[in-house]
C-alpha cells in the first residue's frame, strides 16, 4: 500500500470523502477510503495499492474488460460485448471528429487499449492503416490478445523504446486515466507525443453526476480500488494545464449513464438482498436522462464526460 500527494497541487492535505467497498467483494468487509484534496478538490483513493499490488484486483471473472478474451458465455457478458461492439462506431466518430486530414494519413495512440477493439475498428472500419495505430496496455494477456487477434502494435508502456519518437493526431485515454498510477509521467509522454494540431481525448466518470449522488458508495464508477482518481469538473483542466495542455471542449457520453445506473442498481440490490427491479431502473434512467439534458449546458450532472484537449498556444 502507498499514500501519495495530490497530483495537481502536490499537497498531502485531504478531507475524508467517502468509504467504498470493492464491488466484487460480496462480504463488504474491506472499505477503501476516498479523500478530497483540500488544495485542488481532486477526489482520490488514498491509501491505495501500489503498482505491484493492483494487478490482483483486476483478476476477477466479473470484470468487464476481461470477458472477451475469456470467451465468456453468460447472458450478461454477451449483452455487454454486443453493446460494446455496437458503440465502437459512435466512439470512433467522437474521437475522429474535426480531423483535418484524410483518415488514411491519421495516426492514433490509445493508452489503456485492453484487447484492442477500438484500434481494430479504426483499422477495419475507419480506414486508418494498421501501422498508423499504436496501443499501450500493461496487462500482458490483454496485449497479446490484441496483437494476435488483430495484428496491432501494442506496447507495454509509453516508455517502451520500440515505440520510438512517434507523434499522433489523436491520443485516447478512454476510461483509463483514472487507473494510472504514474499519472504525471503519462501526461508528460502524452504532451510530447501529441502533434501540434493533435487532439487528446479523455473519457472519465463524473463524481458530480446525478447517479453518483444517488447511489453513493454503490455507484459502480467509484470501482475501488481500480479507479485511483475521480475528476470533479474543473480538476482535470488544472492537471492538464500543468502539462501545457488545454481543454477546448467537453461533451457528455450518454451510454455510460445507462451502464452506471444498471450496474449501480444491481450492486445496491445485491448488497441489500433485494430483488432487481426493472421498473425502478426505468424510472431512474428517465430521471438521469432529465439530469443529463439539464446538465448538458454546464455538464456538471452528467454521468460521464469526454474532454478534448490540445497543446496550449
Amino acid at each position: 500500500m502507498e499514500t501519495v500527494p495530490c497530483p495537481i497541487s502536490n499537497s498531502r492535505e485531504f478531507t475524508p470523502y467517502l468509504q467504498v467497498p470493492d464491488r466484487f467483494d460480496s462480504s463488504v468487509r474491506v472499505q477503501w477510503n476516498l479523500v478530497r484534496s483540500c488544495a485542488s478538490g481532486l477526489i482520490m483513493l488514498n491509501p491505495r495499492p501500489d503498482s505491484a499490488e493492483i494487478a490482483r484486483h483486476y483478476r476477477n471473472g466479473e470484470y468487464d474488460p476481461y470477458w472477451q478474451r475469456q470467451n465468456s458465455t453468460t447472458l450478461r457478458a454477451r449483452t455487454y460485448l454486443a453493446a460494446r461492439s455496437l458503440l465502437l462506431r459512435y466512439r470512433a466518430e467522437i474521437i475522429l471528429q474535426g480531423l483535418s486530414k484524410p483518415r488514411e494519413h491519421c495516426t492514433v495512440l490509445e493508452i489503456g487499449c485492453s484487447t484492442g477493439d477500438l484500434l481494430n475498428y479504426f483499422h477495419c472500419r475507419s480506414g486508418v492503416p494498421v501501422n498508423n495505430l499504436a496501443g499501450v496496455e500493461p496487462d500482458a494477456e490483454a496485449a497479446d490478445f490484441a496483437r494476435n487477434s488483430s495484428g496491432l502494435n501494442i506496447f507495454s508502456s509509453l516508455a517502451d523504446e520500440t515505440l520510438g519518437r512517434k507523434t499522433f493526431d489523436r491520443i485516447v485515454l478512454w476510461h483509463s486515466l483514472e487507473h494510472i498510477h504514474t499519472i504525471q509521467a503519462t501526461l508528460n509522454h502524452v504532451a510530447n507525443r501529441l502533434k501540434p494540431d493533435g487532439v487528446l481525448v479523455i473519457a472519465l466518470p463524473n463524481p458530480a453526476s446525478f447517479d453518483a449522488e444517488l447511489y453513493g458508495e454503490n455507484w459502480v464508477a467509484y470501482d475501488a480500488p481500480r479507479h485511483l482518481y475521480h475528476f470533479w469538473p474543473g480538476t482535470l483542466e488544472n492537471l492538464l494545464a500543468s502539462h501545457n495542455l488545454t481543454v477546448f471542449k467537453r461533451q457528455s457520453y450518454f451510454p455510460d449513464l445507462l451502464y452506471n445506473i444498471v450496474h449501480s442498481e444491481a450492486l445496491l440490490h445485491k448488497r441489500q438482498n433485494q430483488r432487481f427491479n426493472v421498473m425502478r431502473i426505468l424510472h431512474i434512467l428517465v430521471r438521469g436522462s432529465v439530469e443529463a439534458v439539464k446538465g448538458g449546458m454546464g455538464q456538471t450532472r452528467v454521468s460521464s464526460l469526454i474532454y478534448f484537449a490540445r497543446r496550449a498556444s
